[in-house]
């Protein structure tokens, strides 16, 4: 990448959406599952179990965790742009197979969840290996002035994935679109993003950092494997700090983030039950309305994280999370009147905003500076996966 102290403004967004073209579709992919989730239940006959639902939505996850720990050592061995090529294939292809399992009949040993598993389990491992790539990548071709900017900008990406997964809900079914059609599109248009920036970065070149600490002839892997475990011997305190940190956070959410659904239903005043539609829009509405206060965070993160620093951002981050839960779970307690739930509604709004300015962009960002070269991917491969056990 150029120097970006030689971007003009259009150059700048050019570089963000196409390093962070995977962090949209990481997020779009995550998050749109839970509508679907929300669909499959309603047109399952008998209704998903429980114990369906999370093989689903943990599929990716354990995805993830598989492709950053692999995308991580591969990004720091064989170097930084085919394994983002990589990255991007997986993601198209487990984004469109999602979106072709087959119904199969009751009993069936390899049914729709368990086809539906696997590929979203093939689209977790390119989802995972964007986050310590697009990390490394931004931190790397970026100059110490604004390098914290521009990783925030990178992983801003992921709000407005959050809110695409929601739209295009609600698109289609504004037009009439069956629900078996809703999900299957929708699962479908995830692999879009990362297949419309596969030519462009099939031309990237390596950063001129990895460059300058990689010599032109490839080392085995064993012996980059040896020299990668002495450096993370140096630096297990920081390790331990961006592991732990990432892993308390995604437990909020990716809890909250990946279940709105029936957080909504807890939520949101009672009434009457409408159909299988109705239902499913009011799902959409309230997942879209998260997304829009979650949204607001990113852009602060962008806008202040080199002014504030990256500690205070992510301790009152956590501290205002924290507030905002114990906040939802003493107004649940007060029984309060449909009339009056709205407070409730801000103050889970408000844990998204606060976690977008706060930990949720930190914990993303402190691996990608703190790491020397050598295993700069790896160790934020380690961190992204402590993470996502948490999730």
């Amino acid at each position: 990448m150029k120097d970006a102290e030689r971007w003009t403004w259009s150059a700048y967004t050019y570089q963000v959406v196409i390093v962070g073209a995977g962090f949209l579709a990481d997020a779009y992919d995550l998050f749109v599952i839970d509508l679907v989730l929300s669909i499959l239940h309603r047109l399952h006959p008998g209704g998903l179990e429980s114990h369906a639902k999370s093989v689903i939505a943990s599929a990716t996850l354990v995805g993830a965790i598989f492709g950053q720990l692999t995308f991580g050592v591969l990004g720091d061995w064989i170097g930084r742009r085919w394994t983002f090529l990589a990255t991007c294939f997986l993601i198209v292809a487990g984004a469109v197979m999602s979106g072709c399992v087959t119904w199969a009949e009751e009993g069936a040993m390899f049914g729709l969840v368990q086809q539906l598993a696997l590929c979203r389990f093939l689209l977790g491992v390119g989802v995972g290996g964007e986050y310590p790539l697009a990390a490394t990548i931004a931190a790397e071709g970026a100059p110490p002035g604004e390098r914290g900017r521009f990783i925030a900008a990178v992983f801003s990406m992921q709000g407005w994935g959050m809110l695409l997964s929601c739209l295009m809900v609600l698109m289609l079914l504004d037009v009439g679109a069956p629900l078996e059609v809703v999900w299957r599109t929708v699962l479908i248009f995830g692999a879009i993003p990362s297949a419309a920036v596969i030519f462009i970065r099939s031309k990237m070149e390596e950063t001129e950092m990895y460059k300058e600490t990689h010599s032109e002839q490839r080392v085995p892997l064993s012996a980059h494997f040896r020299e990668a475990c002495g450096h993370i011997r140096q630096y297990w305190k920081p390790l331990v700090g961006t592991t732990m940190t990432w892993l308390l956070l995604d437990v909020t959410f990716y809890g909250t983030g990946s279940f709105k659904h029936r957080v909504s239903n807890s939520l949101q005043p009672g009434g009457v039950p409408g159909t299988a539609r109705e239902e499913v829009w009011d799902e959409a509405v309230f997942a879209t309305l998260c997304s829009c206060m979650a949204i607001p965070g990113y852009l602060l993160s962008v806008a202040f994280i080199d002014r504030l620093g990256r500690y205070n951002v992510q301790l009152w981050g956590f501290v205002a999370m924290a507030i905002n839960f114990f906040a939802v779970a003493y107004l649940l307690g007060l029984d309060l009147p449909p009339s009056a739930r709205w407070s409730m509604l801000m103050c889970f709004g408000f844990t998204f905003l606060f976690s977008n300015f706060g930990p949720n962009t930190t914990t993303f960002m402190l691996p990608a500076e703190v790491y020397p070269t050598m295993v700069r991917a790896t160790c934020h491969g380690l961190s992204a996966a402590a993470g996502k056990l948490g999730a």
